[in-house]
């Protein structure tokens, strides 16, 4: 089973998302792998994936379908929130202009003073 299943399925048995976002997840993800690319053709991305090191203890780790990209916000704690935007990145702005042509890349890469690492890239 792949880890981004078993996380959805793990988020449904601890009660954070329901039984139909679940289905949601589990069936774009998927769709996520069901295009062949030619060979010498650049894919584009599928995955938002979030990372949240906090030294003190919250650690975040999501994989989503780009299609549900916005679900993501849910999981990043609210402190890391406001470094993103400290950090002169607006979430809504980003994940809205995310599109299932987007190609892969890094789009937040924070690392502060007090230890911290945030990545949010596509995959």
């Amino acid at each position: 089973m792949s880890e981004e299943r078993s996380r959805i399925l793990q988020m449904l048995a601890e009660g954070q998302i329901s039984a139909e976002e679940a289905g949601r997840l589990l069936d774009a993800l998927e769709g996520a792998g069901a295009d062949p690319v030619p060979a010498g053709v650049q894919k584009p991305a599928r995955l938002l994936r979030v990372y949240v090191n906090d030294p003190e203890g919250a650690e975040v780790k999501i994989n989503l379908p780009l299609a549900l990209a916005r679900f993501a916000l849910k999981f990043i704690p609210k402190e890391q929130q406001r470094q993103i935007a400290e950090a002169g990145f607006d979430i809504d702005e980003l994940l809205s202009s995310l599109r299932s042509d987007m190609p892969e890349g890094k789009l937040v890469e924070i690392r502060d003073t007090d230890g911290t690492e945030i990545l949010i890239e596509v995959v």
